[in-house]
């Protein structure tokens, strides 16, 4: 139930992001999931969700960015945390913390 209400938690501060910051943002995401050497970084299944979500153009929606902020920080936390400092999103790095 905690675990629930933490994910919910997460959503709604990824839905509060604001529309400006959506696109960037999920640049700076791919650009962190893609840069990894580790073929193994992030499960099969979200990676076949992020596909899904770019076939479809959602990677700015909630959804896509949720996707995106999962398979970033399985990647490298510290440098998905810092790209959400750049864009002045400290509110999803704290969710984040507490998620963790």
């Amino acid at each position: 139930m905690y675990n629930v209400l933490l994910v919910r938690k997460m959503e709604n501060v990824v839905e509060s992001i604001p529309m400006s910051l959506r696109g960037d943002l999920s640049k700076k995401l791919i650009e962190i999931v893609l840069g990894t050497q580790e073929k193994n970084a992030i499960s099969a299944e979200l990676a076949k969700k992020i596909i899904y979500l770019w076939r479809q153009d959602q990677l700015t929606t909630p959804t896509g960015l949720m996707a995106l902020l999962e398979a970033a920080a399985s990647v490298d936390t510290s440098t998905t945390y810092a790209a959400l400092d750049e864009l002045c999103l400290h509110q999803v790095v704290l969710a984040f913390h507490r998620t963790s």
